[in-house]
């Protein structure tokens, strides 16, 4: 009888350990958030991107930005995404967060961008998003051509 009794108390107190660890970790992930962009994988068509979240105040963040180079525009797309080892580095932004979080605007370039956010706390994963930037005047030029190549024949 104490024995059932002993081993039902070691696994409530079992259970009880495991529910505050995953609480803990429900609460860093509330504490570190991107709120923008919202989607892992998006298109953009303004060449400057807003990027903002949450942390406490005076988190160091790092803004890492790569893209891909690819001259002929028809070997990647969101569909196609490159390789890890394919993309650039091309800019770091260092901030800190304030009372209300933080925001960093980041130029992009045309085609992929890779933006990923550092916040730079032990335990916590880095947030990858990935951003397809556009021209719009570029696509209806092209649009615009091809429909005179058509009606020209």
């Amino acid at each position: 009888m104490w024995k059932k009794i002993a081993s039902l108390l070691f696994v409530l107190i079992i259970i009880s350990s495991l529910s505050s660890i995953v609480h803990a970790d429900d609460e860093s992930i509330l504490k570190y958030q991107v709120i923008l962009p919202e989607k892992a994988v998006t298109t953009h068509k303004n060449k400057v991107i807003l990027v903002s979240g949450k942390a406490p105040v005076d988190t160091g963040i790092t803004i890492e930005l790569y893209g891909i180079i690819d001259f002929t525009g028809n070997k990647y797309s969101l569909v196609n995404l490159p390789e890890e080892e394919d993309y650039t580095l091309l800019s770091v932004v260092d901030t800190n967060s304030g009372p209300l979080g933080f925001a960093e605007e980041i130029e992009l370039i045309n085609g992929i961008n890779k933006i990923v956010i550092k916040f730079n706390v032990d335990g916590v994963p880095p947030v990858e998003k990935i951003v397809y930037y556009y021209e719009a005047q570029h696509i209806f030029d092209n649009i615009r051509n091809i429909l005179m190549i058509s009606t020209a024949n």
